[in-house]
């Protein structure tokens, strides 16, 4: 039986993989490549956003699980999405620098992001939702 915690930690894998390939792309000028793999990371981001935002959070704060890191998550959520537009003004522009810097910048939130959330809140929501995990991993395959 797959954990919450091993099921969304390899979503984050995935992420991360189709982030590497965008970014390669990009600094290699290489835009038409580079724009499609954006683009497959930003929609692989979005899902996992919305598995969490629509599905694991609510279910986990609606069992007493705490709403404070929650919340952090889903401020994070939202500097993400920031920095995720502005990179694709860069690939736009093709700006190679511009691209760059940002995607550093996201990585280093992505990662200290990805940490809390594999670290500290997967685990909880293991504990918390032991009860409900085949029916809530269910869902969130299907999203």
């Amino acid at each position: 039986m797959q954990t919450i915690a091993e099921f969304m930690s390899a979503n984050h894998h995935a992420c991360d993989e189709a982030f590497a390939v965008a970014e390669q792309a990009a600094l290699a000028n290489n835009w038409s490549e580079a724009e499609t793999a954006f683009n497959n990371f930003r929609t692989e981001l979005a899902k996992h956003f919305r598995m969490e935002e629509d599905e694991l959070f609510p279910t986990l704060v609606s069992a007493g699980g705490p709403a404070g890191p929650v919340q952090v998550m889903r401020m994070e959520h939202a500097q993400m999405n920031t920095l995720i537009e502005q990179m694709a003004g860069t690939l736009t522009r093709q700006d190679a620098q511009g691209y760059g810097g940002l995607s550093e910048t996201l990585l280093i939130v992505m990662q200290q992001h990805n940490l809390k959330e594999e670290q500290m809140l997967y685990p909880i929501a293991d504990h918390f939702l032991a009860s409900q995990r085949e029916a809530l991993l269910g869902h969130m395959r299907v999203e």
